[in-house]
């Protein structure tokens, strides 16, 4: 069963140098987005990593992004507003739910919170549980 990595999932892998984890995985296009956005907050909001560091893991997610395969909700946009609506998710979490109940994908999320609210109907682990 292949394992569908979210943002959260894919930033604090790469942060802990475990890029095997990545081996039989998929990501959606938006994770490039919300990874790079993590990033910028860590250092431009809270301060926790210098620029270079930054650039160095922008340029790790470019290389990640040029072999991971990425899944686009396009044809789905219905699908992932019901699923917003019915679990209480933003969009961008919905896109991820949807994606991996449709393909039977296990979730891969360090957002707690996202765990909380699907963790009953839908497959879930964390980055350090792979």
């Amino acid at each position: 069963m292949k394992y569908l990595l979210d943002a959260s999932a894919l930033v604090n892998i790469v942060k802990r140098g475990e890029l095997f984890k990545l081996y039989d995985a998929v990501t959606l296009d938006l994770a490039l987005y919300e990874a790079l956005n993590a990033i910028w907050k860590e250092h431009f909001q809270l301060r926790k990593i210098d620029r270079d560091t930054a650039i160095e893991f922008i340029t790790i997610f470019q290389r990640i992004f040029n072999v991971i395969d990425k899944i686009s909700i396009e044809g789905l946009e219905r699908e992932v507003f019901e699923t917003s609506c019915k679990y209480g998710l933003t969009i961008y979490d919905a896109s991820y739910i949807t994606i991996a109940m449709k393909n039977d994908y296990i979730l891969i999320t360090d957002d707690e919170k996202l765990t909380g609210k699907i963790g009953r109907v839908l497959k879930v682990k964390s980055s350090r549980e792979i």
